[in-house]
């Protein structure tokens, strides 16, 4: 069956982790070795576990957080209780996952008689242990014994953090679908259902919140700080989304330079609009309210392809700057608490 991912938790098991959890009691001096696997709160805080978990179900030793739910198994129809819970300040653990102990509540996935590996070379595989979220609510297992996301297998940038950081929160950011009957990789992007081919609002405000926010000001102005840089095939500026959000809130989605025309209304009332940098991210442009204006869609293009001229921030008074598109007058204005982020900069 087809559902729709909201997000995952994973962790790279160590091989000294898996031999504990599958060895006999007395096969070793010292005790039958742990019945938990760890998930380090230094990869996943406890406030994304909230996130994932939602309000926890009870309290545990210390009146730390626990959570009782019900867990179903990638390729399986064996759903099973499970707890997970905060064992101590460092770390949030799967409860009871020791085989051999009469407590065991193995989660069937992660069991050998299912598939799971009974012994693997941990000095060439990589054993992860998975459980992804669902936006109906219900909470998925898997595992996978890869170094690196094979080329059968679909992914991108936020999957491809299970096969290279220890453990992990990922919430994405587009849509994601696992079928639930696949047991070795069940993720992928294009929706295979009707039902899932529909964007919903969610869908829409992510789409409109992530769009082209081109441009940016160099802090007009040097500042010493730099947009985040994440590393895809080519090393791209990271936008914060926030000053987007934030911006359109402020002007109501009108735009600095034409107010409500050449824009439309969305499904939800809002006036559609975008965030435009004066100075691009690839050109060291900062990403920062004081290089970031309101414009409708066209305006925004205008301003990437057109000759434009007049873009001095320094000469901007009351609020306002007249500037030239393509030989032709526009006049930018700024809501007063923008004109000071802007004022700010250039005195910087």
């Amino acid at each position: 069956m087809e559902k729709r991912v909201n997000s995952i938790v994973f962790r790279q098991l160590t091989y000294a982790d898996f031999r504990h959890i599958n060895k006999r009691g007395g096969e070793e001096a010292g005790g039958g070795g742990q019945s938990y696997i760890d998930f380090p709160t230094a990869d996943i805080p406890l406030s994304d576990w909230f996130k994932f978990l939602g309000p926890n179900t009870g309290n545990g030793a210390g009146g730390r957080p626990q959570w009782d739910f019900t867990i179903q198994s990638f390729g399986l129809d064996l759903p099973k209780d499970l707890r997970i819970y905060q064992r101590r300040s460092a770390s949030v653990s799967v409860a009871a996952q020791k085989i051999h102990s009469k407590r065991a509540n193995r989660v069937p996935s992660w069991h050998p008689n299912n598939g799971f590996p009974d012994d693997y070379d941990p000095s060439t595989q990589n054993l992860v242990v998975y459980i992804v979220k669902t936006t109906d609510g219900e909470f998925w297992a898997g595992w996978f014994l890869q170094d690196q996301i094979p080329t059968t297998w679909i992914g991108n940038k936020s999957l491809s953090r299970m096969f290279i950081e220890e453990a992990g929160y990922i919430k994405l950011s587009q849509k994601a679908f696992i079928e639930t009957t696949e047991s070795q990789w069940p993720f992928y992007f294009n929706a295979r259902t009707v039902s899932n081919e529909i964007p919903n609002e969610e869908d829409v405000e992510t789409e409109l919140v992530l769009e082209d926010t081109s441009p940016k000001l160099q802090e007009l102005i040097d500042s010493d700080t730099q947009p985040a840089v994440k590393e895809r095939v080519l090393k791209i500026r990271q936008r914060n989304n926030a000053i987007v959000k934030n911006l359109k809130q402020l002007y109501r989605g009108m735009c600095q330079i034409t107010g409500d025309k050449l824009t439309f209304k969305k499904r939800n009332g809002e006036l559609y609009s975008e965030v435009h940098h004066l100075i691009p991210l690839g050109e060291n442009g900062s990403d920062s309210y004081a290089n970031a204006i309101v414009v409708s869609p066209l305006i925004h293009r205008m301003l990437h392809y057109a000759e434009v001229s007049g873009l001095d921030l320094s000469k901007i008074a009351d609020s306002k700057l007249k500037i030239q598109i393509n030989g032709q007058d526009y006049e930018i204005t700024w809501h007063p608490e923008h004109t000071r982020t802007v004022e700010d900069s250039l005195s910087e």
